[in-house]
């Protein structure tokens, strides 16, 4: 019997790239949920929303298994949760400022999604984050103000620390299969296998580009191909 998979995340789940020449976000075609789609043998629905975060995702959980009754639940968040609002930061630079998601929420909500799709009868799956360019990432968003630039770097410290802090969210999710002993799928590992990762991620540091929903599909396929083999056509 084909087995139905939901895919729950937020811009990088949805396939959002950075178009450069035309300098605006779309949807990269072959992104990995489309790639993947084409390669295994289950019914694939893609519930990702561009700028989520993880209390969002829990929200629509329930929702959304309940209208597609999945068997396995792919959760990817974290990428928004532990982003700033960089304009607040810039207007007030000697003020402390809290993440989007709190690293505590973002904790608890995640455990409590692994708990409710298993208490449902279903397979929670979890996913780490692909790294981020802290350098270009800084570069995008204060671009179009020096003078923001170097406020933001007043309260931030030095660029190197927003990679720092997605990297603990990253981990957190890391954190949570192993106390849940939960299935989790290390994008993150993939990326960080060569010499320079930038290469999979767009200009503006933070969404993988063609190449990395490439390397994506790749990284997801082969934990298919270990652990979930029941999916894949017999072709493959």
């Amino acid at each position: 019997m084909e087995k139905t998979i939901l895919l729950l995340g937020d811009s990088l789940s949805k396939g959002i790239v950075l178009n450069e020449e035309q300098n605006r976000y779309t949807i990269l075609p072959d992104n990995f949920f489309s790639l993947l789609s084409q390669s295994v043998n289950a019914r694939m629905i893609n519930a990702s929303r561009f700028g989520s975060t993880v209390v969002q995702g829990q929200r629509w959980l329930e929702i959304k298994m309940e209208k597609y009754d999945p068997d396995i639940v792919v959760i990817e968040f974290g990428g928004n949760d532990c982003d700033f609002r960089w304009d607040d930061i810039a207007e007030n630079p000697t003020k402390d400022h809290i993440p989007n998601t709190p690293l505590d929420v973002f904790e608890e909500k995640l455990a409590y999604m692994v708990d409710y799709i298993r208490q449902h009868g279903k397979t929670p799956v979890l996913a780490t984050l692909p790294p981020i360019s802290a350098d270009s990432y800084f570069k995008w968003f204060t671009s179009s103000a020096h003078e923001k630039g170097a406020r933001i770097l007043k309260w931030l410290k030095g660029v190197w620390r927003i990679y720092w802090w997605q990297e603990r969210y990253s981990n957190c999710i890391e954190y949570i299969a192993r106390v849940k002993k939960t299935a989790c799928i290390d994008i993150r590992r993939a990326f960080l296998k060569g010499r320079e990762f930038v290469q999979y991620i767009c200009a503006d540091g933070i969404h993988p580009n063609r190449e990395g929903h490439r390397l994506i599909f790749e990284t997801v396929m082969s934990y298919i191909r270990e652990n979930a083999s029941y999916l894949l056509p017999s072709s493959i």
